[in-house]
């Protein structure tokens, strides 16, 4: 019975037009497999459904499938080749464990009753996405903050969200200066800087990420770290707090990104996603 249901739902489902020919599902009685390539590079997707009690519904795991090939081939492109970032994904369903989800490797765990509670939060996977593709930069004494690890993937869930955060943006928002007031707590504060100072030629989010990915630096020498992430940008020779005082004045820093049906305010005059397109 539950393999015909996901067979009729995956026969049904509408993939992203310039995805669709690319991939191909196979589904037993406990996995959905899915393979295929975007722009040259080989994508694996499992879905292990053995503890799989039915509270994500079929609908929601075809929306969970269709996330990941719309959003994890953008972050590894951006960032894989640094974080040398897995392309065989497992995604478990499962009715025990933690209550949300969670990452390990190439393995993320999503709660079986999550959606049922919470049925637009797909893009808590776009964040555990994000960790896959960090791939084990987790030294917090290698950072600045070790809050930078959920931060980076805080804003992968904003500037990568499923079909332009259309169930992300009306239910989940980047900080505010009131909300998060130093840089270690901001999730707003990197998507401002690449938004306003990344180029072609000087992309400063994926200089964030590596230099966190290289843990090269320990807390106490960020300031060089700083440094060598804004070398080659506007950026290059300001110091970090002078950064963070321009970011706090900006109007970019205090609009809403909530959206109830549509564009949020932030989103009306910033073009924000567009190094993810």
């Amino acid at each position: 019975m539950k393999n015909n249901i996901l067979k009729q739902g995956f026969t049904i489902a509408a993939f992203d037009e310039h995805l669709g020919s690319f991939v191909n599902t196979v589904i037993s009685e406990d996995n959905i497999v899915q393979t295929g390539c975007v722009e040259g590079t080989a994508y694996k997707l499992t879905i292990r459904l053995r503890r799989w009690a039915g509270k994500t519904t079929p609908e929601q795991i075809v929306i969970l499938s269709r996330l990941f090939w719309q959003c994890y081939p953008k972050m590894y492109r951006r960032f894989g080749k640094v974080g040398k970032s897995p392309t065989k994904i497992t995604l478990n369903i499962e009715d025990r464990g933690y209550e949300i989800a969670w990452q390990s490797n190439n393995l993320i765990h999503l709660h079986d009753g999550w959606l049922q509670r919470y049925p637009d939060d797909f893009d808590c996977i776009t964040h555990e996405l994000a960790h896959a593709i960090q791939n084990g930069w987790d030294d917090g004494s290698r950072l600045e903050y070790d809050d930078y690890i959920e931060r980076f993937a805080d804003v992968c869930r904003y500037l990568y969200a499923f079909n332009n955060g259309e169930y992300n943006d009306p239910q989940w928002e980047l900080d505010t200066p009131e909300d998060a007031k130093t840089r270690k707590d901001s999730n707003r504060f990197p998507v401002w800087f690449d938004y306003q100072y990344s180029t072609p030629e000087c992309d400063l989010l994926l200089n964030f990420f590596t230099v966190c990915r290289s843990e090269k630096y320990p807390a106490r020498q960020w300031k060089d770290a700083w440094a060598e992430i804004f070398k080659g940008s506007a950026l290059e020779g300001r110091d970090i707090a002078d950064v963070w005082k321009e970011y706090e004045a900006s109007e970019f820093a205090s609009l809403s990104t909530h959206s109830e049906n549509g564009i949020s305010p932030l989103l009306e005059k910033y073009d924000v996603r567009r190094n993810t397109k």
